[in-house]
């Protein structure tokens, strides 16, 4: 495969990041219009052969780029999807390829989203220990019966506990998703939602 010269031409002249999409989740959210699967909904579709074809991407990319990028990776991003529904070894993998193939900037922004329902002390430890430096966790709301509106499963003080685990393990950098205007939702539940995150003295917000 062959990218136009016009995808090529100024390639080493912008930043240069790589997403990386996790299809797999444990279960469907009514709101979500991601890309998304239940594994074992599809037939010979694992997460772990998702590894496998993630990485071999990788190396089909950089073969397609060939010598135009004279840079390195500034950021990556894995979503999806639940990323932190696979083990935190086989998305260090992933990365590993990534690293290889393309080499990271100095100051190189390595993110994963994460569900609080996935997270433990130790995964995110393995995250760290794997290179990735920024954490986005799906906190959504601080209140129960907003959750349920939106299909999650875990419980509003889970994601608060899963910022400190993180900041534990050594992340700097970390990010809650927020989600406002469910069904049936108050102006004061959303303020509590709001407050919450902000007690979680997270690096960012995002609504």
């Amino acid at each position: 495969m062959a990218l136009p010269p016009s995808a090529l031409a100024t390639l080493g002249e912008r930043p240069f990041g790589v997403y990386v999409h996790v299809p797999w989740c444990s279960s469907r959210c009514g709101y979500c219009d991601f890309n998304t699967y239940v594994p074992g909904h599809i037939s010979d579709a694992t997460p772990r052969q998702f590894v496998d074809d993630a990485t071999a991407e990788i190396v089909y990319a950089r073969r397609a780029i060939s010598d135009s990028l004279t840079r390195p990776v500034d950021t990556v991003f894995f979503g999806g999807g639940t990323p932190t529904l696979l083990p935190a070894e086989q998305l260090g993998f992933v990365l590993q390829e990534i690293r290889e193939s393309f080499g990271f900037a100095e100051d190189a922004e390595i993110t994963t989203e994460a569900n609080p329902e996935t997270l433990s002390p130790e995964y995110l430890e393995a995250l760290r220990k794997a290179g990735f430096n920024r954490l986005s966790l799906g906190m959504q709301s601080a209140v129960p019966e907003v959750l349920a509106t939106l299909d999650r499963v875990h419980t509003p003080g889970r994601a608060l506990e899963a910022v400190q685990w993180a900041r534990e393990a050594g992340f700097e950098e970390i990010s809650v998703d927020l989600i406002y205007g469910a069904p049936g939702e108050t102006l004061g539940q959303w303020q509590q939602t709001i407050e919450a995150a902000l007690s979680a003295n997270t690096s960012h917000i995002s609504a």
